[in-house]
């Protein structure tokens, strides 16, 4: 009697299994581009005004705070920030390039922040180029303050004690521009 109950169970366990079974599967698929940028609360164009310079000796800096940036990024392989001048660091006369001394004023730029965006204050004479590393931490962002250092124009005074200026009158201009690209 043993013998006729496994093949009755080994029937029923065959007619459980389906024929011919198949599978529907769904593969999914989505894409993130890369989004790099840098952010100011303050807007996307911000004014740094030095004042009169005509009042500040040479031998001292006028410092005004420019706010802060954020750079965020989800480059896996990272980004790459450039800080450029258009005059190579120097305030011009109505903002034309020169390298006449009376029509330019120095000045420098100082970054603050964490995760290596930091520099000392310095003359952006050049293009200030770096890459950052892909890392989870840019996604939430990463801020650091902006500060502009200026020098002043008064010179010494004449004899008669009239004071004077190392460059002409006029309105003295630069533009500083943060780029950030995904690497």
């Amino acid at each position: 009697m043993r013998t006729s109950v496994i093949p009755v169970a080994g029937l029923a366990a065959l007619a459980a299994a389906p024929l011919g079974a198949q599978n529907l599967t769904y593969e999914m698929n989505a894409q993130v581009t890369p989004r790099c940028g840098v952010y100011s609360s303050s807007g996307t164009v911000i004014d740094v005004n030095f004042g009169s310079l005509a009042d500040v000796a040479t031998t001292a800096t006028v410092s005004v705070g420019a706010g802060s940036a954020t750079y965020r990024c989800n480059g896996r392989t990272g980004f790459t920030r450039t800080i450029t001048s258009q005059n190579n660091g120097w305030l011009t006369l109505d903002g034309n390039p020169t390298t006449d001394a009376s029509r330019r004023i120095r000045f420098n730029m100082q970054h603050g922040g964490g995760s290596g965006m930091g520099f000392p204050t310095q003359q952006l004479t050049a293009p200030l180029s770096r890459s950052f590393p892909g890392n989870p931490t840019w996604l939430a962002g990463q801020t650091g303050g902006i500060t502009f250092q200026a020098f002043g124009v008064r010179g010494a005074p004449a004899a008669n004690g009239v004071p004077g200026t190392t460059v002409l009158a006029g309105n003295y201009r630069d533009t500083v521009t943060i780029t950030v690209t995904a690497n």
